[in-house]
């Protein structure tokens, strides 16, 4: 047969008679030439086109990490949120594998934006890539879907409020509305159809299409060849003797090699997050998601996970009118659909920004701004525009977003013609701004606008929680405070008592000082309270302890827990300075005493002192300061393992980037 004329592989040493028998009955070779070693790329790349590779990258990741979640996850109303908490706490590695999955979902999204905007900066969707161009597009709304399905299965409040929100935008669509967000949903509200259909979605079919376009992406890539920062094709200038780009070298070993450098930084910062702030300030994890979804109670702000929130901004910003919502959810959708008109509304007579004038690179900066100016409105209450800095000059301090926002967001608009993303006037002379400089710039933007828009905080001020997980003894001390004063109301059910084994604790001292006489060592650590009883003497059953820590955050707890004071027009006799109208009275008066406000004291800063307890404050304070120690281990039991695991990959990962450092200069050092 002709097949088995293929001549054999050599060059691999040892595994040469493998790679012959399969090349004889697969076409290894050939996509290895044709794809890596024989598929010319131009010279000029630059840290730009790092993150179509990092993509794939994370591609990888979140399929391999989704795989392992799925392995104990439960996708029922009943159990979701505690199965998430079961691969946090209990299943070994689970934490782990959970902040890969998180931070992968907000990794993807940013390496797609900067490589989209790598697109824009250098016309990669311009002849004769416009195929190409649009895999991509198509590949960002399966990405945008996938996160949305995604987005439910925690479980958690902003999960249940957030997909509520968003499905609740296709009923402002005339006449099918309705009926398509219950099909949406598989129910007339979310509940436990719409968790099992979201489920197979994110994890089956999702997938499935992100993977099959991600191939045409690449061997459409492949076919038309890959696009440059100077806008030339390299294969208009082909050396006359082997007929390879001259401008041109092949992808492996040399493009290949050059990746790992960005492999290395992506995932000493992917790392850095993963290990030591997987929350980011409750943008890649919401605060609000430590929390199990409650169809009863409405969180105070609802909005979508930060990189749906520039389109969220627009719905937001455009009013109803003619009786009808649908005008923003329109406004959004071309938004993102203008994108695939690109290759034929952009007529400009060069490719890239380097040759481009300055009233290109303006609306482009205006573009990008404008995208990062809508992110943070959209995540902002419709009521507030968010104070600067004083002595910051800014023309709307005072500024009432009223119909959603709609008179901030209108002079984005002004600011955002159709130009900004298509610019046909006058074009720059070769010589303009190289791409290190235009990426200085961009990063410059990146940091200073986010900085100004989240630079004013808001909310009670919180004394500083002197929380140290690796102080076993507060631990302990604090553990033992908790079963004699919180337990008897609060359960902290995520938590079971064996893992106060963490803690130094054997099983003997466990049973003998922690716990009820009919608990087991294995079992959660639930409280004999009963619901009704819970509802009818607090207005609302206690919270489950185990989550507020990671929810409410440990500051927030230590200001509570010394923030109480005698007020008679409370029900229970007490108030809260953190906590207004608390329903809880103070269970540990008798140790701090009475703390009486001040007359005139508004702001409940200042407390004279009614009746002392049995505790001095200093005494007081350290006592509630290990109380509030054991409460932010509960939340997150892993997360002082999780800093010193992390120390130690940070210590590898530096290691691996000198050597991919080393490698590429020594592949690179005679390429001219």
């Amino acid at each position: 047969m002709a097949v088995m004329n293929k001549p054999p592989v050599t060059g691999a040493g040892p595994l040469n008679g493998v790679l012959t028998w399969f090349d004889q009955r697969f076409p290894l070779m050939v996509l290895w030439k044709s794809q890596l070693t024989e598929y010319y790329a131009p010279k000029n790349f630059n840290v730009w086109y790092f993150f179509g590779s990092l993509a794939l990258l994370v591609l990888v990741i979140q399929i391999v990490s989704g795989i392992f979640l799925t392995m104990n996850y439960k996708p029922s109303a009943e159990h979701a949120f505690a199965s998430v908490e079961y691969i946090m706490r209990d299943v070994p590695g689970g934490w782990i594998i959970r902040y890969i999955h998180s931070t992968g979902a907000s990794a993807f999204f940013i390496v797609v934006y900067l490589h989209m905007a790598r697109g824009l900066m250098y016309g990669s969707y311009r002849k004769p890539r416009e195929l190409t161009w649009i895999f991509g597009v198509l590949i960002y709304l399966c990405l945008m879907a996938e996160a949305f399905f995604g987005y439910l299965l925690p479980w958690g409040q902003m999960s249940f409020w957030g997909a509520q929100v968003i499905i609740n935008l296709f009923a402002t669509i005339p006449i099918i509305g309705e009926d398509l967000s219950v099909w949406i949903r598989g129910d007339y509200n979310i509940s436990d159809a719409t968790l099992n259909r979201f489920f197979a979605m994110h994890v089956i079919a999702i997938p499935l299409a992100l993977l099959g376009l991600v191939a045409a992406h690449l061997m459409a890539l492949h076919e038309t060849g890959s696009n440059n920062p100077d806008g030339i094709e390299i294969y208009e200038n082909l050396d006359p003797k082997t007929g390879t780009p001259v401008d041109g070298i092949p992808f492996h070993p040399y493009y290949s090699v050059k990746d790992l450098v960005g492999v290395a930084v992506f995932l000493i910062v992917f790392s850095a997050v993963v290990f030591f702030s997987p929350e980011v300030g409750g943008y890649f994890l919401e605060y609000n998601n430590f929390i199990p979804a409650d169809p009863l109670t409405t969180p105070e702000h609802i909005a979508p996970v930060w990189y749906f929130t520039p389109f969220y901004a627009m719905l937001r910003a455009v009013p109803s009118f003619f009786n009808m919502q649908v005008w923003g959810v329109i406004v959004m959708g071309a938004a993102v659909m203008i994108f695939f008109a690109l290759p034929w509304l952009d007529r400009g007579r060069v490719k890239s920004i380097r040759y481009r004038g300055p009233i290109y690179k303006a609306f482009f900066a205006a573009l990008i701004v404008s995208f990062l100016v809508l992110g943070y409105l959209g995540v902002e209450p419709t009521t507030v525009w968010g104070e600067f800095p004083k002595g910051l000059p800014h023309g709307r301090r005072g500024l009432h977003r009223d119909l959603g926002g709609s008179r901030a967001h209108h002079g984005l608009f002004r600011f955002l013609p159709a130009h900004a993303l298509v610019h046909r006037g006058r074009q720059g002379k070769t010589g303009a701004a190289e791409a290190h400089v235009m990426m200085k710039k961009l990063i410059l933007i990146l940091l200073v606008v986010p900085g100004l828009a989240l630079a004013a905080g808001g909310g009670a001020k919180l004394d500083k929680a002197p929380a140290n997980l690796h102080d076993r003894l507060s631990l302990q001390r604090g553990a033992q405070i908790f079963v004699n004063h919180c337990l008897n109301c609060h359960a902290a059910s995520m938590m079971r008592y064996s893992k106060l084994g963490d803690l130094g604790l054997n099983d003997g001292q466990i049973r003998e000082n922690l716990m009820f006489a009919a608990d087991k060592v294995g079992d959660p650590m639930t409280t004999t309270l009963e619901t009704k009883d819970g509802k009818s003497w607090f207005g609302v059953m206690p919270p489950d302890l185990s989550l507020v820590a990671r929810s409410r955050g440990a500051d927030w707890l230590y200001t509570y827990m010394r923030g109480f004071y005698r007020d008679p027009a409370s029900r229970s006799g007490w108030n809260n300075v953190v906590f207004p109208n608390v329903g809880m009275p103070h269970v540990l008066w008798e140790y701090q005493g009475e703390q009486v406000m001040q007359p005139g004291d508004k702001a409940g800063a200042k407390f004279a002192v009614g009746e002392p307890g049995k505790l001095s404050p200093a005494e007081y304070d350290k006592y509630v300061g290990d109380l509030v120690n054991y409460l932010v281990y509960m939340g997150e039991p892993a997360r002082a393992k999780r800093v010193q695991i992390g120390i130690v990959v940070l210590f590898f990962l530096a290691v691996f980037f000198v050597i991919t450092v080393l490698l590429k200069k020594e592949y690179w050092k005679d390429v001219r």
